[in-house]
């Protein structure tokens, strides 16, 4: 049973709205209503163009006791970055810019990829990756 991809990432933030509208303002993804809502825990799955949720966005404090030990902005350890596949690479560059946001651009059109390094407000290393070259 091969693996086809990665389905989501999870993240932990003490700031639901913060957070929600930082993936929404860099990436353009869309917020909707987190199905575990029912249960008591806030948050929203941020979903891409068509519709499928890739983040899903758990306020830490509404889940206090399954949560305990983790603090967002602390060092993740081994889990270094998250890289998201993404388009139009000019276009996210004048955001990043334009939200003030410290980044690093890596140059790899010689292989066919441009790559924008930043953090979410959790401390979450973001790779953003732009296979069609625009640069």
């Amino acid at each position: 049973m091969p693996v086809s991809g990665i389905d989501h990432v999870n993240i932990l933030t003490d700031d639901l709205e913060a957070t929600a509208s930082f993936y929404e303002r860099l990436l353009g993804l869309t917020r909707s209503e987190n199905p575990a809502i029912r249960s008591g825990i806030a948050g929203y799955w941020l979903r891409d163009a068509e519709g499928m949720p890739i983040i899903h966005l758990v306020d830490r404090l509404s889940a206090s006791e399954r949560y305990e030990g983790y603090r967002p902005g602390s060092s993740t350890n081994a889990l270094h970055h998250v890289a998201l596949r993404c388009d139009d690479f000019v276009e996210m560059k004048a955001r990043v810019e334009a939200m003030g946001l410290e980044h690093r651009v890596n140059d790899l059109s010689r292989m066919g990829v441009m790559q924008i390094f930043l953090s979410d407000p959790n401390a979450v290393n973001l790779e953003l990756n732009f296979h069609k070259v625009s640069a």
